[in-house]
């Protein structure tokens, strides 16, 4: 699974705000169903109003200022919002106010935008909904019934499905596709059984109850089950590829699938740390910043604790601390690559493949204790990042 890092999906999760006037691009509401809007050269200048709201709103933690920035009908998009303001309060607001590259009509009652979060050209733009209530604009989504039926492409053998709302930049999606797919076959444990496929879900409703701060994931021990499904992604500033961002997420789900594709089920043996640590260090997933952030400012885990995992089941655990235990992961396999050689992972596998247990598999395949990796651990990633 692909968490994204906390100052990325803050942005991503609490982005968009109302203004406090009525749009002027607004048609008259209509009795019998939503109201339909225009997109004029005023739209623009309506929506970026509408970020500064919603970022004011995060700085003051004015709930209801905040609340009233989005559309409460949508139901889990409104838990996602919610989620991101409990975040922001723990951890600030974001530092800038993202802005709106271009606008687009969606099915005469959508203003769509194209939105840079200033995270970069990694990072890319997001495609953001706007829709009129009480006669202000609210961030929005389409509804389970508006983003149009279920598609599907193939490239170079990878079945691709989307929905319709998406018809737009199916090619960017075939493209970056087809880009990750070549990063996972140049790192593969062993030949593949099948190509993997992936699905793009474009809302919140059409994806169900999936974590807001997840990108994407691979339905782990199913090597049956080819796809990779994605939550969250990002394009270039032309609308015609994928982020770079995006590509690295893709490459990380497809090499949960270069797990399951070595050995079956093989990520329910393993430590945490190595389940998600080597699609993470190896998928170029986590950014050296956010690395050093977690590494040098943070308590580190235990041994037993990385290789359990974030408890996401205990309430005490917050959405941001296991992010951060997918940078430590990463410098992890980091490490275990640097220190042990290109081989020490495909080695812990097949040893974990026949004991889970490492105990025993860390002293017959690294000659180290789990204690003595965990101290080498913090002293090179501190030596690297801090």
């Amino acid at each position: 699974m692909k968490r994204l890092g906390l100052a990325r999906w803050i942005l991503l999760g609490a982005l968009l705000a109302s203004c406090t006037t009525p749009p002027q691009s607004v048609a008259p509401p209509s009795p019998s169903g939503p109201v339909t809007v225009q997109v004029t050269d005023k739209t623009k200048g309506e929506l970026q109003a509408v970020l500064k709201a919603q970022s004011d709103a995060l700085e003051k933690r004015d709930l209801s200022g905040y609340q009233a920035t989005y559309d409460l009908a949508r139901n889990a998009f409104r838990r996602c919002k919610q989620e991101s303001f409990d975040i922001a309060g723990r951890q600030g607001a974001p530092a800038s106010v993202p802005q709106v590259v271009r606008v687009e009509p969606y099915r005469g009652i959508y203003a769509r935008a194209w939105v840079d979060s200033g995270q970069g050209p990694e990072r890319g733009l997001t495609r953001m909904y706007f829709r009129v209530v009480d006669g202000r604009w609210v961030q929005s989504e389409p509804t389970s019934d508006e983003v149009g039926a279920e598609k599907k492409t193939t490239v170079d053998g990878i079945d691709i499905d989307y929905w319709e709302i998406d018809e737009d930049v199916v090619e960017a999606m075939r493209q970056g596709t087809l880009a990750a797919r070549d990063a996972v076959v140049r790192n593969q444990l062993g030949a593949s059984k099948q190509p993997f496929g992936i699905r793009f879900y474009p809302t919140r409703s059409v994806a169900g109850p999936q974590a807001c701060n997840v990108v994407g994931f691979h339905l782990p021990n199913r090597p049956e089950d080819k796809y990779i499904r994605f939550f969250l992604y990002w394009f270039a500033p032309d609308g015609k590829a994928l982020s770079p961002d995006t590509v690295s997420f893709i490459q990380h789900e497809g090499l949960h699938w270069a797990q399951d594709q070595f050995i079956t089920g093989i990520s329910a043996r393993l430590d945490w740390w190595l389940v998600e640590g080597w699609p993470d260090y190896v998928g170029q997933s986590r950014s050296a910043s956010y690395k050093r952030t977690v590494v040098c400012t943070t308590a580190t885990p235990t041994y037993k604790q990385l290789a359990d995992g974030p408890r996401d089941d205990l309430p005490e655990t917050k959405p941001e601390d296991a992010v951060r235990y997918y940078a430590l992961a990463n410098t992890m396999v980091e490490y275990l690559y640097t220190q042990f050689g290109p081989n020490a992972y495909r080695d812990l596998l097949l040893a974990y493949k026949e004991l889970a247990d490492p105990n025993k598999n860390l002293p017959a395949v690294l000659t180290v204790t789990p204690e003595q990796f965990h101290t080498g651990w913090i002293a090179f990633a501190r030596k690297k990042y801090c």
